[in-house]
């Protein structure tokens, strides 16, 4: 029944994807530091390929380099196109704008010296982010494009704000705090109510919601929780040993006592999902390139998900 649900409504987001065509400042911003470090871990895989291939036939191959890079700049072209449209039409401008970035990223081009033939354009397209002033001008030049004011109202693209749009809801989770923020409770009470709340008291629920400052309050606060447990249970652990008890542990032996918490970071990742309007499947995404930018912004900053009828 859990799955049924959670797949029922990853298909809704798919399709609110298609119907809700804007990005606030916040997410468009997150989207273009993504960008920016997506690639530059790219350029470090690519690092270490070259290490691993060294005495292999592909070591001095220049298609390879070509084709990965090549790759590279093209999905990531893709991906930038998707973020500025969405970016546009939520200030509401005509999208003839987004021919202000390849304008500015070819004036950088030609200033450095390139020709207009069409291996100067091919080679320059391809190194031109192994410098650093080529690789940030392109970044800050995609980030100006967060200036703009939002269009405060709704137009023909969703809402305003980075609002959700779509009706007939398949499933709503509801808030599964012992902790409740409309309360008037002090700050020390409530960071201890969602460190309880993550570790002891809902571990393994999967089917709730938790807002964005409990993701935040139990994730930095188990962190920190956990922290003392195992150093309690190293100090521990020394003492006997330093008593001359003989005592056994493998090197993977305190490891098990992370298991208790990843699992209860796992099962918070899902409610904060399921608490921005996205199906708990969504946490494979952290592991995919690019995707993982859209899953990182509402686990950490999509507020609560607004219907609108």
């Amino acid at each position: 029944m859990w799955l049924h649900n959670e797949i029922s409504l990853f298909k809704q987001n798919i399709e609110m994807l298609r119907v809700n065509q804007r990005i606030g400042r916040l997410a468009y911003l997150w989207g273009v530091l993504g960008l920016m470090v997506s690639k530059f871990l790219a350029y470090l895989i690519f690092g270490l390929l070259v290490v691993l291939i060294q005495g292999s036939s592909l070591q001095d191959s220049q298609y390879l380099s070509y084709i990965y890079f090549g790759c590279l700049q093209i999905i990531h072209v893709i991906a930038s196109i998707f973020i500025l449209k969405r970016r546009l039409n939520d200030c509401g401008s005509s999208l003839w704008y987004m021919i202000l970035v390849p304008i500015a990223c070819l004036s950088l081009w030609v200033y450095w010296g390139m020709s207009f033939s069409w291996k100067s354009i091919s080679e320059t397209f391809i190194n031109t982010n192994f410098y650093w002033d080529g690789f940030f001008w392109e970044y800050f030049v995609l980030a100006c494009f967060a200036l703009p004011l939002s269009v405060t109202d709704s137009n023909e693209y969703g809402l305003d704000e980075g609002r959700d749009s779509y009706n007939n809801y398949i499933i709503a989770y509801d808030r599964s705090s012992t902790v409740s923020e409309d309360k008037d409770i002090g700050t020390f009470d409530y960071v201890c109510g969602c460190i309880w709340d993550v570790l002891f008291v809902k571990p393994f629920d999967i089917k709730g919601r938790a807002s964005v400052s409990a993701f935040w309050v139990g994730l930095v606060g188990s962190r920190l929780f956990m922290d003392v447990i195992m150093y309690m249970a190293i100090s521990v652990v020394s003492l006997i040993v330093q008593r001359g008890i003989p005592l056994y542990i493998p090197r993977w032996g305190f490891m098990v006592i992370l298991i208790w918490p990843a699992i209860a970071m796992i099962t918070l990742s899902i409610r904060r999902l399921h608490d921005s309007l996205l199906s708990g499947l969504w946490i494979i995404g952290l592991f995919v390139p690019y995707i993982n930018i859209f899953v990182s912004y509402h686990l950490l900053f999509k507020k609560s998900w607004h219907i609108e009828s």
